[in-house]
């Protein structure tokens, strides 16, 4: 099996060797780009990043709390076994390197990976040329697994700037249901890059939830490219909490491959300080009777660029589609910017679709009315921030997750407020 699985490898980084010749480095007069920091994504200024040793109270401190989860724990990059804790007998949750050497799941590997991503996006192929570390988790048919599952990626200190290369497979059978969080954490002074990708197949009936936490150091530079393919009567859930970092780009490509889909996007961003963060959306209705709601939210302040770019194509077969997006935005600083796209696409008659978007500030009138009874101008500001959140916040089914948003969204607000919607 080591033979075949390093012709797989060998045959998919020749193929993305070869495809990097001709795409070239994303540049600002790219409609996709335009608005984008694409300075801090050159990785020929970053080296590869070495992989060291962490203390594991580290690694404790940045899971979450109360949590009673299967953990899955990464050190620059690399599966630690050691560190890392899920039940062998039920799911399979293996380094992608390792799950190729099982032909158990070699041809479920072979027939899936690399299928659905963007083979014309530069960051995608560099990603497949790497061939990096990242997990498989795979649910047969009827296995719906109660507990979530934490993938935690902690980047230990480095010498220079550094980068690296995260991919995950993830595949649910007919009737699987599974909860998955996300989380990078860096310990480096100095810039560190992260291009990770996703791919994520729903089949019949099955439902995924995953929740990205993104809540990384000022030095830090995350791609995030997540596709995900759904059939029919599936359900994805997909949240982005947008904390920390540098520069942040989230893309998300939702796939309908039968009838019946649900399919929610929902996001919270607070940022200041030069931060950026863009989200990136992509939903195709290629079938009759689905629907997908999406709905991102932000607060702005200091000198933070917020990027919300949401596209929804509805095929000329996707009749009875049903789809909502939404992008609201408020501004608590006159040099904070949002550059904001709602984009719909109809080839079909029998829809019910909507976007739009809201750019502005606090209700003067609202904090007008909470100083009138007594509380304070920073707590007021704050219950109405926590409030505006509330619907993005409301389809978080792990309270301990809903937990601690609730507690980054006060800190990154510099508030004390004990509020759990």
């Amino acid at each position: 099996m080591n033979h075949l699985e390093n012709t797989l490898i060998n045959k998919i980084q020749a193929n993305a060797d070869s495809l990097l010749q001709n795409i070239p480095f994303p540049l600002k007069k790219n409609e996709d780009w335009k608005y984008s920091r694409i300075s801090d994504f050159h990785v020929n200024e970053y080296a590869t990043a070495k992989n060291n040793t962490i203390n594991d109270s580290v690694i404790k401190e940045h899971l979450i709390m109360g949590l009673d989860s299967y953990k899955i724990i990464f050190i620059d990059g690399v599966f630690s076994p050691k560190l890392s804790f899920y039940p062998k007998e039920k799911l399979v949750i293996l380094p992608l390197s390792e799950a190729l050497k099982d032909e158990r799941y070699f041809s479920i590997i072979k027939k899936k990976y690399n299928s659905i991503t963007d083979k014309h996006h530069f960051f995608c192929v560099l990603n497949s040329s790497s061939f990096p570390s990242g997990v498989f988790i795979y649910l047969p048919k009827n296995i719906k697994e109660e507990k979530p599952i934490e993938l935690l990626y902690i980047n230990s200190e480095q010498s220079e700037k550094a980068k690296q290369n995260i991919r995950n497979l993830l595949i649910l059978e007919q009737s699987s249901e599974v909860c998955i969080t996300q989380k990078i954490h860096t310990l480096s002074t100095y810039s560190f890059l992260t291009n990770a990708v996703n791919e994520i197949f729903i089949e019949k009936n099955a439902v995924a939830r995953i929740y990205k936490i993104q809540n990384d150091t000022k030095l830090s530079n995350l791609i995030d490219l997540t596709y995900i393919q759904q059939e029919q009567d599936s359900q994805a859930f997909i949240h982005t909490f947008s904390f920390g970092g540098n520069t942040t780009r989230n893309e998300l490509t939702f796939d309908h491959n039968g009838e019946n889909i649900n399919s929610t996007l929902k996001g919270i961003t607070i940022i200041g300080n030069s931060q950026e963060v863009g989200n990136h959306t992509m939903v195709h209705h290629n079938q009759p009777n689905c629907e997908s709601h999406e709905l991102y939210r932000g607060i702005y302040l200091d000198d933070a660029h917020g990027i919300f770019n949401g596209k929804i194509k509805v095929h000329k077969k996707a009749q009875k589609t049903n789809a909502f997006q939404q992008n609201n935005s408020i501004l608590l600083s006159n040099k904070a910017e949002i550059d904001s796209k709602p984009q719909l696409e109809i080839f079909a008659d029998d829809v019910k679709c909507s976007h739009g978007c809201t750019i502005g500030q606090l209700d003067n009138d609202a904090l007008f009315y909470m100083k009138q009874r007594g509380i304070h101008q920073k707590e007021a500001q704050a219950l109405l921030m926590l409030a505006f959140f509330n619907d993005v916040l409301n389809t978080v089914n792990i309270p301990e997750l809903k937990t601690e948003i609730n507690k980054l969204i006060a800190k990154k607000l510099n508030v004390n407020v004990d509020i759990d919607f």
